[in-house]
């Protein structure tokens, strides 16, 4: 099985049985995506909600828009329909009282994106003011979400 670490900006999909990890979700999302039919999957570790760019941003995928679209990109390359996708989504919290609710504008996003894209949301753990460590395994399709905070657990 494949391990993947995502860090801030970083998009992979994969045709293999993955496991994807996403640490220190505070305003982030982790959005994790699986075509089932396929045997295809994916994960992004997003900064920014909507089309915000960052400079000099390079090839990392910051924002909900320009990550969800190289997701889409890769699954299709892969042999993705792109029908029948499914999406868990966590994150988006308001860790700093200066955060500015960029944390929710981030979960609204990525929401809106997926129902545009007619991507089924399968779970949204999002918003608190906890930080998270996200964990995905293409095999099962479970989503283990922690606090460390508060050490919870949560299996979706």
């Amino acid at each position: 099985m494949t391990e993947h670490r995502l860090n801030i900006g970083d998009v992979v999909t994969s045709s293999r049985k993955a496991i994807y990890t996403c640490f220190g979700l505070g305003s982030c999302i982790g959005l994790f995506i699986q075509d089932r039919h396929a045997g295809l999957s994916g994960g992004a570790h997003i900064f920014l909600p909507g089309a915000e760019k960052m400079p000099s941003a390079g090839a990392r995928f910051y924002s909900v828009t320009s990550a969800l679209q190289e997701i889409l990109r890769q699954l299709k390359l892969k042999g993705s329909t792109l029908e029948g996708l499914r999406a868990k989504v966590t994150g988006g919290a308001n860790v700093l009282a200066v955060n500015r609710g960029t944390g929710a504008r981030n979960t609204e996003s990525v929401l809106a994106e997926l129902v545009a894209h007619r991507i089924y949301v399968a779970t949204a753990d999002v918003g608190g003011i906890y930080s998270r460590t996200a964990r995905f395994e293409s095999e099962t399709g479970l989503l283990t979400v922690r606090i460390p905070e508060t050490n919870q657990y949560c299996i979706y």
